[in-house]
């Protein structure tokens, strides 16, 4: 997992065009939910970085945009930490009639996992799982504020599937 993480630092540090095209920094703190019987109250942290695109630009009124997003995360489990990094496509509406700063994110991409094992009688059944994040959050002028839930599961592609959730509290600073 270092050798993974050593490798992303240094291709992000490395590469100028792919620095500068980041538009986000992305920093989660939460609570691990299932399994329910980990170690501490804080045991969730995510920090990742984001890309707006124009994806939605031609289609699609102002309201609404899509984000890359990729993110490590660390879980803290009854059974030790596990690491996960995590690729996906986010799509961001603001509620523009309601508040311009009130926004809706529903996120759907890929994770791999360092351990199947999240606690007794918990595994996972793989370490590739599917990552999914929906939150609603309030937006300042360069940073945003969401609670989030997020979900790890392989989608039934293994016989065990008993799935991760977690409630984060994800904070986004635009560079």
């Amino acid at each position: 997992m270092r050798q993974i993480v050593f490798a992303f630092v240094c291709f992000i540090s490395f590469s100028s065009s792919f620095t500068y095209a980041i538009d986000r920094i992305d920093i989660s703190v939460g609570s691990l939910s299932r399994p329910s019987y980990h170690v501490d109250t804080i045991s969730s942290y995510r920090a990742g970085l984001s890309w707006d695109t124009d994806l939605l630009k031609d289609y699609i009124n102002s309201q609404s945009s899509i984000r890359l997003e990729s993110s490590i995360g660390l879980n803290q489990t009854s059974l030790g930490d596990i690491y996960d990094l995590t690729a996906a496509p986010t799509f961001h509406y603001q509620f523009k009639k309601i508040d311009q700063k009130v926004f809706f994110e529903f996120s759907a991409g890929v994770a791999y996992i360092s351990d199947t094992d999240w606690a007794a009688y918990h595994n996972m059944g793989s370490n590739l799982q599917f990552a999914d994040r929906v939150g609603f959050g309030y937006a300042f002028e360069k940073t945003e504020v969401s609670l989030n839930f997020f979900h790890f599961s392989n989608g039934g592609t293994n016989t065990h599937n008993p799935g991760c959730d977690m409630l984060l509290l994800r904070t986004s600073f635009k560079i």
